[in-house]
């Protein structure tokens, strides 16, 4: 059995700051995550008991400063299943794709 889940997509629509909602199938322990060209800010994590639930900041631990991304990097996920990205900025001219997989140690 594989510590890795499947490559899913985190989509931030045009001019927004959050992405769509992501169900990694199960509960992971850190996530990968690949960061598409975005406007320069932070990233950070929400997260939830339940798909369509209130999401949640994760916490300083996920905090990620970027400048104008373009990077794969791995994120502590502590354990949840349902989570979405949000950036500090918003993401102009274009709809920004991220693509995230869960993973176990």
């Amino acid at each position: 059995m594989s510590i890795y889940g499947e490559w899913l997509t985190a989509t931030i629509a045009i001019d927004g700051k959050e992405s769509s909602a992501v169900n990694l199938g199960k509960d992971y322990e850190h996530i990968n995550v690949d960061i598409p060209t975005v406007v320069s800010g932070t990233l950070q994590i929400t997260v939830c008991r339940t798909v369509d639930g209130t999401y949640k900041d994760l916490g300083a631990s996920v905090k990620t400063d970027v400048t104008t991304g373009n990077y794969n990097d791995t994120w502590i996920l502590g354990g949840w299943q349902f989570m979405k990205i949000k950036s500090s900025a918003t993401q102009t001219t274009t709809a920004r794709v991220f693509y995230v997989r869960g993973y176990r140690s």
